[in-house]
């Protein structure tokens, strides 16, 4: 698999199948990212849609200090926040991902108690604030490092440092709270 800063490349010398190999690797987890700020799958749709046309038309804005999915993450974030305050609604929706499919070749058993623990980690994030779900779900779902969420939620790397260990705290006193029930 090619690494997006190479097939973005190609793209800048010409090649349209290497930007549509990007649209589709990144194209359903930005929808699903936007989506969060909307609290509409459709707009969300409508905005990854945005993000990659202009990425497509200004396609010489693309700072390669930075990955290619943070660019189009920090795009989307502004134009579902733009979206957002046309709609008179500023509001965050909580992340679910529940109709994602595993592709694991583990027993039925161990997928059960996988989707089990899934479960129980999205309604705790649901339990979250906004603010740390979002930071959690960049960190942890996505894997992208401090410095690339920091500029998708446009803070600062100290604050995002911050943010992001305030919620694994919190998350984690969800959990603990929650064991403490199952106890009783």
């Amino acid at each position: 698999m090619l690494d997006d800063k190479i097939l973005y490349k190609s793209f800048l010398e010409g090649s349209i199948s290497s930007f549509e190999t990007l649209v589709l690797r990144h194209k359903d987890n930005l929808i699903y990212f936007i989506s969060r700020y909307t609290g509409d799958i459709f707009a969300a749709e409508d905005i990854a849609q945005d993000v990659f046309a202009y990425v497509y038309v200004y396609k010489e804005k693309y700072n390669f200090d930075y990955s290619f999915k943070t660019y189009i993450y920090t795009l989307g974030r502004n134009k579902a926040i733009d979206y957002v305050r046309k709609q008179s609604k500023l509001k965050v929706v909580p992340f679910e991902r529940d109709n994602e499919i595993l592709v694991d070749k583990d027993s039925i058993e161990e997928k059960i108690i996988k989707d089990e623990e899934k479960k129980l980690l999205l309604d705790s994030l649901k339990k979250l604030k906004p603010d740390y779900e979002n930071a959690i779900y960049l960190a942890d779902f996505e894997e992208l490092s401090y410095g690339e969420i920091s500029k998708i939620l446009g803070k600062t790397l100290g604050q995002t440092k911050v943010l992001i260990h305030r919620a694994r705290k919190a998350l984690k006193e969800i959990f603990e709270k929650g064991a403490e029930k199952d106890e009783s």
